[in-house]
């Protein structure tokens, strides 16, 4: 695929296949992203691979703290509060669309909670990482991981894996922290699901919608 292909082609996997992706292939995926573009060259962006023994461990870990009513100090705000109407649209009916294709009701809380749980086992993808930031950085150095993190998903895409990042492992920075065993000066940015995608579950068979270009550009003469 081309470029364009990549990126209008990209969508987060939440199922994914039994089979194994060795870390060479997430060495050359790291590789190509790490061609991001950082202000000054900073590159502030972390990465912990895990392997089964701690990907497993932070899953039960996660596991008993989400079943358990376990919280912990986080050390950023996914989404400001209060959120303005517009973008609490746009998440809800994000919401919507993924549990409309799990055929899941509204008020099926029970049923609504175990798919979130379902973050914190990475969606059963074989390729779990953790990506950190130093505390240091404020918001240009955070744009800049963004940018890592997209090449690192379009690389993957092209390497046909499929990817969601998880902005769910945030809540849990002490027990992420403790498995990872990073330095006190980072700060635990988000989770990566990586693997092959499982193209028969309905859960991969759904899109987000996206507003036209006219919501969010102004043309200035």
């Amino acid at each position: 695929m081309n470029i364009k292909q990549l990126i209008e082609s990209r969508y987060s996997v939440r199922s994914f296949l039994d089979k194994d992706v060795g870390f060479e292939k997430v060495k050359s995926i790291l590789d190509t992203a790490n061609s991001a573009p950082s202000g000054g060259n900073i590159q502030p962006w972390k990465v912990y691979v895990l392997g089964n023994n701690s990907k497993n461990e932070l899953i039960t870990q996660a596991l008993n703290n989400y079943d358990t009513g376990v919280q912990e100090d986080i050390e950023f705000e996914i989404y400001p509060k209060p959120l303005a109407e517009e973008y609490k649209k746009r998440r809800s009916q994000c919401a919507a669309d993924m549990y409309d294709a799990l055929s899941i009701a509204r008020d099926d809380i029970d049923t609504r909670l175990k798919q979130v749980r379902e973050n914190f086992k990475f969606f059963g993808a074989p390729i779990g990482m953790i990506v950190t930031i130093d505390k240091s950085f404020a918001q240009n150095g955070w744009g800049h991981v963004g940018m890592f993190l997209q090449n690192l998903w379009l690389t993957a895409i092209d390497e046909g894996l499929g990817v969601c990042l998880q902005e769910s492992w945030s809540i849990y920075p002490k027990t992420v922290k403790k498995v990872i065993d990073c330095p006190n000066n980072e700060m635990i940015w988000c989770g990566i699901a990586m693997g092959y995608p499982n193209n028969e579950h309905p859960i991969n068979n759904y899109r987000t919608s996206r507003d036209s270009i006219d919501a969010f550009t102004s043309f200035i003469d």
